[in-house]
């Protein structure tokens, strides 16, 4: 079994996909944890309202001494884990 995963080519591509989808969704969390400490409602599959959510972190953040890099970050984790996973999916060889 061991072997068999060792052998797997998409096995890292798999593996770099979760890595950043869950730094993507962890980063997510703070900045939805976050607005909701300033009182704005934050409820769970509300994707198109938690846009509006990060729209107004990033203008907020400088007012409160926020860092903006956990929306930066996030995005860029989650392009990063969906490129990887579409990777994973095709099949792609891994450089020797």
């Amino acid at each position: 079994m061991f072997r068999m995963l060792l052998t797997s080519v998409s096995l890292p591509f798999f593996a770099a996909a979760m890595v950043f989808g869950g730094l993507a969704n962890g980063l997510a969390f703070l900045v939805l944890g976050r607005m909701r400490s300033l009182g704005h409602r934050v409820g769970i599959w509300r994707t198109c309202k938690d846009w509006a959510l990060y729209r107004e972190y990033w203008r907020v953040a400088p007012e409160k001494n926020w860092s903006r890099a956990p929306i930066t970050i996030g995005i860029l984790s989650f392009i990063l884990a969906g490129w990887f996973m579409w990777l994973s999916l095709k099949g792609a060889h891994v450089p020797h």
